[in-house]
């Protein structure tokens, strides 16, 4: 029963199993470098103590000062490093100031990292930005009436989705997407890309582009998306965005899931 004990006692817990070989390479980079200034900064600010120059034209006490308020920005910035680069590699949404707030410049990659599994709720890296890119697109549409989203066959059908920029209308030039709504049309080009692909990242950029920089025909016409689930986006100058799927099942899974949709089929 004993051996049993010391058995468990010997595992260590750590974040290994949690987060990629890379990622960890990284985290420990970052922390090699920061404890290496830490070092250097502590060894500066004994050296000072114990070799002080205080007279009128200079005081080093004002250097310790200047050195100690360094470290916490360098402890920040450590924070940071490491959370932007779970933030950008995994497109999540994650918030270094209450770690910051939290350590002092006492912290390790380890403390970083269960502090970001943390503010995943439960979630791993895949799964938190699968359910954010459904959310966001969810909130964009969460204004609309219930009509306003509709299933007609393999269609889904965003009415008033995005309105045609004033600008032009008011002059008689070609018109074009309101620039307000690049947002809109991220996020919903996005959850296409995911919903197809499983990605994080929008595969559309080209179409993106043609959306938020083109008029006239350009951007008022089907846009080919050339996948297994999704075929098609056409725009309509109405404000009325129609997403054709290869069978209403898609199309069904795609409103309930990306777009919060609760009614039938028409």
């Amino acid at each position: 029963m004993n051996n049993l004990l010391n058995k468990f006692d010997s595992i260590e817990v750590n974040n290994n199993t949690r987060i990629s070989v890379a990622d960890q390479e990284f985290c420990e980079d970052q922390e090699k470098q920061y404890k290496e200034f830490i070092e250097f900064a502590d060894d500066y600010i004994v050296y000072l103590n114990y070799n002080p120059l205080i007279n009128k034209f200079f005081d080093s006490r004002n250097l310790i000062v200047e050195m100690n308020r360094t470290r916490d920005y360098k402890k920040d910035q450590f924070i940071s490093n490491i959370v932007n680069h779970f933030r950008e590699q995994y497109r999540v949404t994650l918030k270094e100031e209450p770690i910051q707030k939290k350590y002092g410049i006492e912290i390790t990659h380890n403390v970083i990292i269960d502090e970001i599994i943390e503010q995943l709720g439960g979630f791993n890296f895949s799964d938190k930005a699968a359910q954010e890119i459904k959310e966001r697109l969810k909130s964009k549409l969460s204004g609309y009436r219930t009509n306003y989203i509709e299933i007609k066959k393999n269609k889904v059908v965003l009415k008033s989705f995005f309105y045609i920029d004033d600008w032009d209308k008011k002059f008689g030039g070609e018109p074009r997407v309101s620039y307000n709504y690049r947002e809109e049309f991220h996020h919903l080009l996005l959850a296409i890309s995911h919903f197809e692909q499983g990605t994080t990242r929008n595969t559309y950029s080209g179409i993106y582009y043609i959306i938020n920089g083109e008029k006239g025909d350009k951007v008022f016409k089907d846009h080919c998306l050339m996948c297994i689930k999704a075929e098609g986006m056409k725009l309509f100058k109405n404000g009325k965005v129609e997403i054709t799927f290869l069978n209403p099942e898609y199309a069904q899974q795609f409103a309930k899931e990306y777009c919060g949709y609760i009614g039938g089929v028409n």
